[in-house]
């Protein structure tokens, strides 16, 4: 007598290994995330650091203040809770270095 197979063993195992193939996928897509994250936060600190010295009391000083000022409240501002790991933290932290650019970009012009 023929053993029977289970038709579903092969769907399964399949699925199994799709499903574990996930996590590498994930892993990369995070760390594409980090690398590009870091790097955007290199460019700003250099941004932040090359920023003309204009005397004080002018209207140069008193812009540069006042784009400082509006990114530390940027910065202050962010609510994350690192430990839960959530999507939306990661989309504050981009929202952030977006809002950031832009500051950064508009001070520039």
């Amino acid at each position: 007598m023929a053993l029977k197979t289970n038709p579903l063993l092969k769907p399964r195992s399949e699925l199994k290994n799709g499903i574990e193939n996930l996590r590498p996928l994930l892993r990369e897509i995070a760390n594409a995330f980090v690398v590009q994250a870091e790097a955007e936060i290199v460019t700003l600190s250099e941004a932040v650091r090359d920023l003309p010295n204009p005397e004080t009391d002018s209207k140069a000083a008193q812009r540069q203040e006042k784009l400082l000022d509006e990114m530390q409240d940027l910065i202050a501002g962010i609510k994350v809770k690192p430990e839960k790991g959530r999507q939306k933290d990661l989309r504050r932290v981009r929202d952030v270095l977006d809002e950031l650019n832009k500051l950064v970009q508009n001070f520039a012009k």
